[in-house]
């Protein structure tokens, strides 16, 4: 829902559109060997959370950011004019070839192996791909953490199939590791606050409601899995 009082609408004063935060971002980066040359590309970036942390990683290189929400794209481009940023889509992305690709909790939008498959094509010689993807932390996860997910739309794995689904797109793992409760609460508190003032769509606020009480009751249960990644 795009227009007056959905999602977009819902989240475009936000800084953050999903999970994450400053550390595990550092982390991938690292990995990644991310240098301050490098030229990187944040694959969804919503409202822009990761850029001054991208920004501040390449003092000396560039920063290209895309999403499909063009209001988003908008803000990013005013909060951020050193960004490139682009209304396009993740699996054909403008500005590279990069050195690194980042895409927090997006990559669901197209898939595992076919983003993989399109980014190859866009990264340099020695170039990595780090994502996000959520995933079950329990070998038995609770019937309400399933049924919400799966109402949503997503199949979750756990953190073995994500890192097979990797290799059998003929990428290696380079790290791995669960983003955490920071990362959650970084996203959900801020998100609570703007649905007590939000005057939207009703069946939008009472959905994040019952995915916020999920995740205080059930967070255990699922997260996100972070992946530093290079073809071959």
């Amino acid at each position: 829902m795009s227009g007056a009082g959905g999602i977009v609408d819902l989240f475009l004063p936000l800084n953050r559109a999903g999970p994450g935060d400053n550390e595990s971002l550092r982390w991938a980066l690292a990995i990644a060997g991310t240098a301050p040359d490098a030229c990187v590309l944040d694959a969804g970036c919503g409202t822009g959370a990761d850029l001054p942390a991208l920004l501040a990683a390449v003092p000396q290189g560039r920063v290209v950011a895309l999403d499909t929400a063009a209001p988003f794209v908008e803000r990013v481009r005013t909060r951020f004019p050193g960004v490139e940023a682009h209304v396009s889509d993740m699996a054909n992305p403008p500005g590279g070839p990069f050195d690194l690709i980042w895409s927090a909790g997006a990559v669901y939008q197209i898939g595992i192996a076919p983003a993989l498959a399109a980014w190859a094509g866009h990264l340099k010689p020695g170039g990595r791909v780090a994502f996000s993807d959520l995933c079950w932390r329990v070998s038995d996860p609770p019937t309400p953490a399933r049924a919400l997910w799966a109402s949503e739309g997503l199949a979750l794995g756990d953190a073995d199939e994500l890192a097979a689904q990797v290799r059998a797109a003929r990428w290696r793992v380079l790290g791995a590791r669960w983003l955490g409760q920071g990362g959650w609460a970084a996203y959900y508190q801020p998100l609570e606050a703007r649905l007590d003032a939000f005057a939207g769509d009703a069946a939008l606020i009472a959905g994040f409601r019952a995915e916020i009480a999920l995740w205080r009751e059930y967070g255990h249960s699922y997260d996100y899995r972070l992946i530093v990644a290079e073809p071959g």
